[in-house]
């Protein structure tokens, strides 16, 4: 094989087609999503500064940062990024990591994926780098939306740190993808490996959530990526939590070297 057959990505590139028209509508989603929910702020910010002042809000506290809510960036961080951005955009495109390989295995395509003149192990690299653009496109272009949305709010925004926080969701996702490619290539059946991701995704959640209850399970926390990032400390204080970012790169590159070279050595049945 040589050098220029390495570096052509075709498969990548092949990768990248396939999930165009998803691309586009994920992107126009979350941009319509974010515009239509900070766009309801200032309907809710009296009710919620009431809500606030009356502890209504300390009963949320399996929310980080309920208790700011009543401001913008609080609610941006509870309605956005908490829910939408960092559970529910995960599983969407941890859903498509997921049966990025065990599609191609269950639906019979290996044999024609695997003709191509590269390695199993970088059929596994090729599939995770054709995913990126995906993601960068819905992620730049949701902060877009923030910020126009914002200024027409007239609210008050930091977008030095609204950028930080977008370049932070890059090592989160991949961690998701990363994730959902070592599931895809042990797991032969797409709708299983998806099933796996999802409840590992909602798991994780689940676990930071309690860590935030009590002191007594704050341990439970350093399992959970979502620990890892604290949108609302990024978005109002400009803190970023440097081992928290390099815990998700280790996350990635472990995951994806355990996925070529478990796929390198696994059997795939014949059709």
């Amino acid at each position: 094989m040589s050098l220029n057959d390495t570096l052509r990505f075709k498969i990548s590139f092949q990768t990248m087609k396939d999930n165009a028209k998803l691309t586009i509508i994920l992107t126009l989603l979350f941009m319509v999503m974010v515009s239509v929910y900070a766009g309801m702020f200032p309907s809710f910010e009296e009710a919620l500064v009431d809500m606030t002042n009356s502890g209504v809000m300390e009963s949320f506290n399996y929310f980080p940062h309920a208790d700011q809510m009543h401001t913008y960036v609080g609610f941006l961080t509870i309605e956005l990024y908490t829910i939408f951005w960092l559970l529910v955009l995960a599983i969407i495109i941890g859903f498509i990591a997921a049966s990025i390989i065990s599609k191609e295995i269950e639906g019979k395509t290996i044999d024609l994926l695997m003709s191509n003149p590269v390695s199993r192990k970088q059929i596994v690299f090729e599939k995770f780098v054709g995913l990126v653009p995906m993601f960068l496109i819905v992620n730049f272009a949701t902060m877009l939306a923030i910020i126009g949305t914002t200024e027409g709010l007239n609210q008050t925004l930091n977008y030095e740190n609204l950028l930080m926080v977008h370049v932070i969701s890059i090592p989160y996702f991949l961690a998701v993808f990363s994730i959902g490619i070592l599931i895809s290539v042990i797991i032969n059946e797409k709708m299983r490996a998806t099933i796996i991701l999802i409840s590992i995704l909602v798991g994780m959640f689940i676990i930071n959530s309690m860590s935030l209850m009590s002191p007594d399970y704050e341990f439970l926390g350093s399992f959970s990526l979502f620990h890892y990032f604290d949108t609302f400390d990024v978005l109002e204080n400009g803190n970023v939590d440097v081992a928290g970012v390099f815990v998700m790169i280790a996350l990635i590159t472990v995951c994806i070297v355990i996925s070529m070279i478990y796929f390198e050595h696994k059997d795939i049945p014949v059709s």
